[in-house]
């Protein structure tokens, strides 16, 4: 009897370990999986939407979609629709985009490109990063975000092209250390990073890449042991090679800008690279500014080390603070607009 008992225990355990298995495999593993990959398809194919396939990347907006780049705001998925349809169909019907780093994380799809095409006959390539962020358990994206500089295309139109290179020559001439009056940078050690549990790699390298993003004229220091020897960072002006030549460029800038101070908003961390969105204010050699923005940070695989950064805004935002410049830059939004925001009433 014992032997039947023991016999009855044993059998009841491998089906119940069997069920456990059959429900735990059928139902939440594969389905997870199979929205990640249909998140990232959905994600790169809005990045990377043509002129052919408007009407088929629609649906995967909500009804009430909410989209902004530097100069439009778009609320509704009937000015989406316009929007998309003035600005490829129309303005710029050769443009191509083409999808980099991207990370997935919950419900937030991020992901650095490069556009490039013709926008009303004139040609231009600018580099930029995107937010989306997808309903729970869901393909629709009810908000998207694309982060690029409008002087990437201000450079290429006669009459425009002159205010965008006098600023960013102003503003290399204040912060970027190849130029001719570097500081000389602080003595700074590096620490060399060993590696420990993943998880406390993903929560460091979440730390330092926060760090790196909301840095200011009272810790900027501090990130400098975390830069690789050919670490390397770009903005919408300026390129920095080397931790000494981006302490110096650090020095330079909140030397000039003592009140600047970046907030993130959203951010991700996946497979050694992180991404955020945030939101920059302060003055910039007494002109004061507000400007939204998104960076990416890349690390050495499995270390607190950064290689890479770029952060993605638009001069415009700063220009805006400028007397001098300010027409320019409200000149070009109208201009923009005109061509693209269903609804925008374009001045006569």
């Amino acid at each position: 009897m014992k032997k039947f008992f023991k016999a009855f225990a044993m059998l009841a355990c491998i089906i119940m370990v069997l069920m456990l298995q059959a429900c735990s495999g059928d139902d939440s593993n594969d389905g997870s999986s199979q929205l990640h990959q249909e998140r990232l398809k959905i994600g790169r194919a809005l990045l990377e939407v043509q002129a052919p396939n408007i009407d088929e990347i629609l649906p995967y907006y909500t009804d009430d979609i909410e989209y902004h780049d530097p100069i439009v705001d778009i609320n509704g998925i009937a000015d989406m629709t316009a929007f998309l349809n003035k600005l490829i169909l129309e303005a710029s019907p050769s443009l191509v985009t083409t999808v980099h780093d991207e990370t997935l994380i919950d419900d937030i799809y991020s992901a650095t490109w490069t556009m490039a095409g013709d926008f009303l006959e004139v040609p231009y390539q600018a580099k930029g990063i995107s937010i989306f962020k997808f309903l729970p358990n869901s393909t629709q994206v009810y908000y998207q975000r694309d982060y690029y500089s409008e002087g990437d295309i201000m450079a290429t139109i006669p009459g425009l092209d002159d205010a965008i290179g006098g600023f960013r020559m102003y503003y290399r001439c204040a912060v970027d250390p190849t130029f001719d009056c570097p500081l000389p940078p602080p003595a700074l050690s590096k620490e060399n990073n060993s590696l420990r549990s993943q998880q406390q790699i993903n929560n460091d390298q979440l730390t330092i890449g926060r760090q790196l993003v909301e840095i200011h004229a009272d810790n900027w220091t501090n990130v400098i042991p975390f830069l690789e020897d050919s670490y390397e960072y770009h903005d919408p002006i300026v390129d920095i090679f080397g931790p000494d030549t981006m302490a110096t460029f650090l020095g330079q800038l909140f030397a000039g800008s003592s009140e600047l101070f970046t907030i993130v908003e959203d951010e991700t961390l996946a497979d050694d690279i992180y991404m955020a969105t945030w939101t920059m204010s302060g003055s910039f050699n007494g002109a004061p500014f507000s400007a939204p923005g998104m960076s990416i940070v890349k690390f050495i695989e499995g270390t607190t080390q950064t290689y890479y950064s770029r952060d993605y805004y638009t001069e415009g935002d700063v220009m805006l603070g400028v007397p001098e410049l300010a027409d320019a830059v409200t000149g070009f939004r109208s201009y923009y607009r005109c061509a693209v925001d269903p609804s925008y009433e374009c001045p006569q």
